[in-house]
């Protein structure tokens, strides 16, 4: 998983934001897909200029609303473009693949957006360009990427790996338990981690320009305790947290 968060952050230079247009009209499409949820372990989902909310469901499939967005000169121009948005998915090894491909054309706004439910149970491996990425109540952890966008996390389980470049994250967990990790770097802005406040980790968090503050925990040892990096254990320190940040601030607090 570090492995591939490093990959991702040596290619962010490749991407290039997408070129602002005078259009005015906006034509949206959106279809559901389905899968059954036997034998799939994780989900990988990657769109451009779009969101992906990830929220659970009791049943044993795995849905898909997809939205495709084209905003163009008039209506006629947006229906001759919108299927030049293409969103596959395959299902291989045990992998769930979902992606949208963006047509390298600058004189019309892309946009794919995807709201799945999954059951708890399946990793997620996620990744968004200009587009924000929500995860609610999934328990076998996530790796998120996001270039320009906010990272949101509720009821969180298993560990995460989360990489932003300008934008936020808002990681509220329900546990971090023993050898599971919380990895979390930012380039432009402010990281909240929230944890149950009786969570046993050991943790290092670091801004280059900003603070960091750890609060709500009744047993906090520090063996660095500067106003822009703190590291030590809280508990007896049997999960691990590194987080860090360049441009922003860094709260660890009890939920």
């Amino acid at each position: 998983m570090i492995r591939k968060l490093g990959l991702f952050f040596s290619v962010i230079v490749l991407i290039v934001a997408c070129t602002t247009t005078t259009d005015e009209y906006e034509l949206e499409r959106t279809e559901t897909r389905t899968w059954s949820a036997a034998g799939i372990t994780q989900i990988t989902a990657a769109t451009e200029n779009g969101n992906i909310l990830v929220s659970t469901t009791t049943g044993n499939l795995i849905t898909a609303e997809i939205t495709r967005k084209c905003t163009a000169e008039d209506s006629v121009d947006a229906e001759e473009h919108i299927d030049s948005i293409v969103v596959t998915d395959t299902v291989e090894a045990g992998e769930l693949t979902l992606q949208a491909e963006m047509p390298d054309d600058g004189d019309r706004d892309y946009q794919a957006d995807f709201d799945m439910t999954s059951p708890q149970s399946i990793y997620l491996d996620l990744s968004t360009v200009n587009g924000n990425i929500s995860v609610e109540d999934m328990i076998a952890g996530a790796m998120i990427r996001i270039v320009n966008g906010t990272i949101t996390t509720q009821n969180l389980r298993g560990g995460i790996n989360g990489l932003i470049v300008n934008g936020t994250i808002d990681c509220d967990m329900a546990a971090l338990t023993a050898a599971e990790l919380a990895i979390l770097a930012l380039t432009n802005g402010d990281v909240t981690l929230s944890l149950p406040s009786d969570v046993s980790a050991s943790f290092d968090a670091s801004t280059v320009d900003g603070s960091v503050t750890v609060t709500g925990f009744s047993a906090v040892t520090y063996t660095i305790n500067e106003p822009d990096h703190k590291a030590g254990t809280i508990g007896t320190g049997e999960a691990t947290i590194t987080i860090t940040v360049v441009n922003g601030d860094i709260t660890i607090q009890a939920r």
